[in-house]
């Protein structure tokens, strides 16, 4: 893993779809949920920012499934009846994974578990839901490049 980093994130006005899913199902379902956002995003001017997912739950035993985020920011005055919300500004920690360590789910668990271990020997506290941060194409994207920030929010 590399370091971990902080970062101010402005407030985002969003298109959002949420389901509630199991964790072998999260990675299909992410994929059709962005290319359907995506192509509402392009009939929009497209995205003014990049595409984050929301864990909102931690995958166990106890609980199979939980709620699931994809988030894409796009300019508000367009969104007309779509499904939107504002996520509020924030300051984050996040982890970068390069493709071939977000490609295995043993090292994104552990990239989750990793930043949220360092918030709390910082002294922060977690303020929302964990999330995966991407901002460049992961399907084409070479296994030795950068692709994704695990990301907490933090107070």
């Amino acid at each position: 893993m590399t370091e971990i980093l902080e970062r101010d994130v402005p407030e985002q006005f969003v298109l959002t779809e949420q389901r509630t899913v199991a964790a072998p199902d999260v990675k299909e379902w992410l994929t059709e949920a962005m290319d359907r956002q995506f192509g509402i995003a392009q009939a929009m001017n497209g995205l003014t920012g990049h595409w984050f997912v929301v864990y909102h739950g931690q995958f166990t035993d106890e609980t199979p499934e939980i709620p699931v985020e994809v988030c894409g920011p796009v300019a508000p005055d367009e969104a007309g009846d779509l499904a939107t919300r504002v996520e509020p500004a924030h300051r984050e920690a996040y982890l970068r994974l390069k493709k071939h360590q977000f490609t295995n789910p043993s090292e994104i668990a552990n990239a989750f578990a990793t930043v949220a271990q360092w918030v709390a020997k910082q002294g922060y506290t977690i303020s929302d839901a964990p999330r995966e941060v991407y901002f460049t194409d992961l399907m084409a994207a070479a296994d030795d490049e950068d692709v994704c920030d695990i990301a907490f929010p933090i107070r």
